[in-house]
């Protein structure tokens, strides 16, 4: 016959002490009745919990520390294979590799401040927003113009860039959660409480009205970011211009992508299927850019520069090596905004668990 241990809720046969505590083991009526006393613990240390500011600070630290080995790393390799370095740095090249290094470096702080807490979009945003406005300090101090239009658009491109990280630091090393799991009242315990409510799952359907929005996002900020530019530069009174044509081709390209991004999270924000939401704006944005690029009989100005980069600058907008190339740019920034929308703008619960919540708030 099985007897019932109170301190340690479970029940064990062939003896009247229990294994684990030592205590009277108690027949299942007495049990019923029996206070559940557990022998007393040593009480666990809280674990350390490191505030929201602390890791923003080690994260932009190690991402401004990551920034100058890269620095150094790319000075060397200039001074040994150039023999003007000074000219190399105000280059295209060394723009991008400016840039390319100030990235990797945000995506480094923002994952390290980002991982195991919840909000990883703040966290990372915070780090890449901290660490550009150093990184625009620094150059501005060295003795950058300030009129370079450059300077100021990397900021709001390293906040998105540590935003991203942020997101995706939370999601691959999330939180510990916290459960609260009450014991039942043991006087009431039966089959019936374990009783699983009856439920109709059903798949997220496809919210058509915010793909279309997201594609005409898409076609929109690749037809006007030529525009965009060449109007910030105009009605800014010089105050903003670009060095070189590659600079000017580079920024139209940057804000066409933030355009399509935008597009792609519009398209995927609370709809709980953002990577799918984000793939159909994707393919109606593509079909769009290449209708537009037909229709004019050259490249748009952020097509021109992503097929340059990726050496289909000389064939026609119509061959299909830059229809593919196009519309495939496209549809993989459809797919990270429409991800990145999903993953920062959850669905509302069902309408009948809000009306629980709401009475259950009264």
């Amino acid at each position: 016959m099985q007897l019932f241990c109170p301190a340690c809720q479970a029940a064990f046969p062939g003896t009247q002490r229990c294994p684990r505590c030592g205590g009277l083991l108690l027949m299942p009526q007495e049990a019923a009745e029996a206070p559940a006393t557990r022998p007393k613990a040593d009480p666990v240390p809280e674990p350390a919990q490191p505030t929201p500011v602390g890791r923003v600070f080690v994260g932009a630290v190690l991402a401004l520390g990551l920034y100058l080995g890269l620095r150094k790393l790319a000075t060397g390799l200039v001074l040994a294979s150039y023999p003007e370095p000074d000219g190399w740095w105000v280059s295209f090249e060394g723009l991008a590799a400016v840039c390319g290094g100030q990235v990797l470096a945000v995506i480094f702080g923002a994952v390290v401040a980002a991982a195991g807490r919840t909000g990883g979009f703040v966290f990372g945003g915070v780090v890449g927003g901290l660490c550009g406005g150093l990184f625009l300090g620094a150059e501005l101090l060295a003795g950058a113009p300030p009129q370079d239009l450059v300077l100021y658009v990397q900021p709001a491109v390293l906040v998105f860039v540590g935003g991203a990280a942020g997101v995706f630091a939370a999601r691959i090393w999330g939180a510990v959660p916290v459960l609260d799991m009450p014991i039942p009242d043991r006087n009431k315990l039966s089959s019936s409480r374990f009783a699983i409510e009856d439920t109709t799952t059903s798949g997220r359907p496809t919210a058509w009205l915010r793909v279309l929005a997201g594609a005409l996002m898409m076609i929109s900020a690749v037809a006007v970011a030529e525009q965009a530019r060449s109007g910030a530069q105009k009605y800014s009174g010089g105050m903003l211009k670009v060095t070189s044509i590659g600079q000017g081709q580079f920024l139209t390209w940057q804000i066409a992508v933030f355009g399509v991004l935008a597009g792609g999270a519009t398209a995927g924000a609370a709809t709980g299927a953002g990577v799918r939401h984000g793939l159909l704006a994707g393919i109606l944005g593509g079909a769009g850019v290449i209708g537009l690029t037909a229709a004019q009989g050259e490249a748009l100005g952020p097509v021109a520069y992503w097929l340059s980069t990726l050496s289909l600058a000389g064939l026609p907008p119509t061959a299909p090596a830059a229809i593919v190339a196009a519309a495939g740019g496209v549809l993989l920034l459809g797919f990270l905004g429409g991800w990145l929308g999903g993953s920062l703008f959850q669905p509302l619960a069902p309408a009948h668990m809000r009306r629980r919540l709401r009475a259950g708030l009264d």
